[in-house]
């Protein structure tokens, strides 16, 4: 029986990592059987990530705690083929050092002190201005979206569905948001089942969450581009108040003030808004909220009665 190798790749599209399979499996002889492992696999060898994704606490836990060798991949054309620290750059052909690389790990040697100080400093947060655009980003089709709680949902991105995942209880994230590319058994199996809408899937998701504020301004100003639709009845006033504000332009503090809400509420209304694409930030001249006050006080109270009748509320 020969000897086996399981090696675990994360966060590449399908043709990617079909081609990196080949070329690593071409660096080992016939004697040693290649395995393509999960990375839940409890007995993985060598873990290679995108490195979009190598601060998630999943990949952290793998490296950091379990010590897998690893490593991070990084498109970049001018160092193709190089390996810097614990850094793979690709695209790659096999050379005598990515050889030595696998070589060594399947022998166990070591990896150097260096690259464990490189994990050892990296922080478990994902970058949410970077990780939620990506969600409504086509080139990225299906996609895995997951958290350190678990998996959340798995989304097709060119149709805009979302199939939220029957075994998640939570209902909001955290700064551990990320997203991995979605297998094609992963997408056939809920081809059948229509999935739900995902910008409003996302803005709640963000909305029932902590510490997804991003930097905002109270002075800057944004106009509403879509309503929101909150999840659930006693959240609506709220978000359908400053809703109703941005959609004639204005500032957080204009709508804090307006609202009676605080500054820390509506600055998360905008950034979720923003992530979303949901507002577009404008010019103070371009506010309307801010010249309707001075023509009539009125006109917002009439805008919130009809709403409120429009909606139930």
């Amino acid at each position: 029986m020969k000897e086996e190798i399981k090696i675990a790749i994360f966060g590449l599209s399908l043709n990617v990592l079909d081609a990196i399979k080949q070329k690593i499996r071409s660096m080992y002889d016939d004697s040693l059987q290649v395995s393509w492992a999960n990375i839940a696999d409890p007995h993985l060898d060598i873990l290679l990530v995108n490195d979009m994704f190598f601060s998630s606490p999943t990949i952290q836990n793998l490296v950091g705690v379990k010590k897998v060798p690893y490593l991070r991949l990084v498109n970049k054309n001018e160092k193709s083929g190089q390996i810097e620290g614990d850094k793979l750059y690709l695209p790659f052909s096999p050379s005598d050092e990515i050889r030595k690389w696998f070589k060594d790990r399947y022998l166990h040697v070591p990896v150097s002190d260096k690259t464990v100080n490189i994990v050892n400093q990296i922080s478990k947060k994902a970058d949410l201005t970077k990780v939620v655009p990506e969600l409504f980003n086509e080139r990225n089709g299906n996609v895995q979206v997951f958290d350190s709680k678990g998996n959340i949902a798995l989304v097709n991105i060119r149709t805009q569905q979302v199939w939220i995942d029957p075994l998640r209880k939570v209902q909001g994230t955290d700064v551990s948001l990320n997203f991995t590319y979605a297998t094609m058994q992963m997408a056939q199996s809920v081809s059948t089942f229509q999935g739900i809408e995902l910008r409003s899937w996302v803005w709640n998701l963000l909305w029932y969450s902590d510490d997804v504020n991003i930097p905002i301004s109270s002075n800057d100003c944004y106009k509403l581009l879509d309503w929101p639709q909150p999840n659930h009845q006693n959240e609506r006033q709220m978000v359908f108040k400053i809703a109703a504000c941005f959609e004639l332009g204005a500032s957080v503090s204009q709508v804090a003030q307006k609202t009676g809400y605080s500054k820390e509420q509506v600055a998360k209304f905008v950034s979720i808004g923003v992530l979303t694409n949901s507002l577009k930030k404008i010019a103070l001249e371009d506010a309307k909220l801010h010249t309707e006050e001075k023509q009539s006080s009125g006109i917002l109270r009439g805008f919130f009665g009809k709403l409120r009748k429009k909606l139930g509320l």
